[in-house]
């Protein structure tokens, strides 16, 4: 064999290497008419399945003083594997006083707020990106919560076409001493 033949069948042979390597690692596609889920399978999997209320979820101030002005909500959907995900829908969140001797424990509604989610700015206002949590101001109407209880915040979330998801919170509030001689002061006026 001449070197000029053994160049031109390397040189073939390279060619026809790179060809066939090409043709097998082709990008690989999702058709719609291949195996995998149907959108709406995707849908329902990427979709909350159930909702939790934090225990981050606090009786605060939203100004520079230390009485509570309402509560602030930390709740995290989660898809169908476990997953934070984020939600388009309406969220009711509904304050109840504790009653230890029913089965709900559900006292007196005392305040009651509804928040939608339904656009990207609604997402960007809420969504909390290092917890993967929304994260819900929700302001006293009227007078505040009795200091020294205990609450239940039940909060229902629903998006259009799926079914309404639950979950409940139990905690106490307790003012600091601070914080109750500065609330007695401010009521007394």
């Amino acid at each position: 064999m001449t070197a000029r033949s053994f160049v031109r069948l390397t040189l073939l042979t390279g060619l026809a290497w790179g060809l066939a390597s090409n043709a097998a690692c082709g990008r690989g596609e999702i058709s719609d008419t291949g195996e995998g889920p149907t959108k709406e399978q995707l849908v329902e999997y990427y979709s909350p399945a159930t909702i939790q209320i934090l225990p981050f979820t606090k009786v605060r101030s939203f100004d520079d003083d230390i009485v509570p002005d309402g509560l602030a909500v930390s709740l995290r959907p989660l898809d169908g594997a476990g997953d934070p995900v984020k939600a388009y829908g309406s969220f009711l969140f509904e304050l109840y006083a504790f009653r230890p001797a029913t089965a709900t424990h559900r006292g007196e509604r005392l305040q009651s707020w509804t928040q939608t989610i339904r656009t990207p700015e609604d997402q960007r206002t809420f969504w909390e990106r290092v917890t993967s949590t929304y994260e819900f101001q929700l302001a006293w109407e009227g007078n505040p919560l009795p200091n020294n209880q205990k609450y239940l915040l039940s909060a229902s979330f629903e998006a259009p076409g799926a079914e309404r998801l639950f979950d409940e919170y139990e905690f106490e509030f307790r003012l600091n001493p601070q914080a109750a001689a500065q609330d007695a002061t401010a009521s007394a006026q």
